[in-house]
Order: C-alpha cells, then structure tokens, then sequence
C-alpha cells in the first residue's frame, strides 16, 4: 500500500496534523508526507490512497493552493481513494460548508478521486494557532476510521 499526504501549511498547524495523520495509519501502508509546493503529477501515480490538507483562508482555500488543483487533468485519479481536512476557526454549522476540506474533497472528486470519509475540520485557537488541545490525537484517530474505511471498501481486507 503506497499513502500520500500532501498539505500546504503557513504557520505549522496543518503539517503537524498532517504528521498526526500519517502516524494514525498502520506501518505497512507506507506513509510518505509531501508539502504542496513540492508535490506533481508523478505523486498521485500508483498509489492506493491519497490525504489532502490546507488551511482554510477566507473561507476557502488559500490562493496558493487553488492553481495546484485546477492544473490537474480530470482522470488524475479514477477511482483512487481520498480524503480531504483542513486547519480552520470553530465556525458555525452554516459557514461549514465553506471550508477549506471541502473545496479539496470537491477537487479530488472532480479529478476521479473516492472520497471515503466526509472532510474533516481540526481546530486551531487563533489566525497563527496554535492547534486546539486534542486535535493532533484527534487526527490519529481519523486516520484509523480512515483505514478502517478502506479496510472495509476491499472483501480481502488490506489490513492484516
């Protein structure tokens, strides 16, 4: 199993959710974390599952991050699994669709992608963080539903 986690990250929080990710995933997955600045096409070949985080910034993704997705071609990655979070203020239930997890779920759809779970918010206390207390243990914890997801989306099992 080959696991990609790409995120970008401005002050720290949403790589260190990223590292709290890929140490929620079991050893044999064979996790590899990536900055978007550095991540390309040649990435999203033959791997078996992707994560993707950012920031939310205003609402949405931030600027540097939009023109990644969109140079994508459409069938970067049929029927790939993945999964999208994001770093982001306690918002209110209305404002929650306009975050940064949700724009990339919708991307990584639109270029083939199998969402398994629904995007996920960990929390940080202010503009620069830090990280609300629990959320990095928090993030383990997703990535184990994440795998158990995908454990259950193959009748041969990949976990064991």
């Amino acid at each position: 199993m080959e696991t990609l986690i790409a995120y970008f990250s401005k002050f720290g929080n949403t790589h260190k959710i990223a590292d709290a990710i890929a140490g929620g995933i079991p050893q044999q997955a064979n996790v590899t974390t990536i900055d978007f600045e550095h991540l390309t096409l040649d990435h999203l070949v033959n791997i078996d599952l992707l994560v993707m985080g950012s920031p939310t910034h205003n609402m949405n993704l931030p600027k540097t991050v939009k023109p990644l997705l969109e140079n994508f071609p459409k069938r970067t990655l049929p029927g790939t699994p993945v999964a999208a979070f994001d770093t982001s203020y306690k918002m209110s239930w209305m404002l929650n669709q306009f975050t940064a997890a949700k724009h990339l779920a919708r991307n990584l759809r639109k270029i083939g992608g199998k969402l398994l779970l629904p995007p996920e918010i960990f929390l940080v206390t202010g503009r620069e963080g830090p990280l609300m207390n629990g959320e990095l243990e928090r993030a383990e914890k997703w990535a184990e539903s994440l795998w158990a997801k995908l454990d259950n989306e193959f009748s041969d099992g990949i976990a064991e």
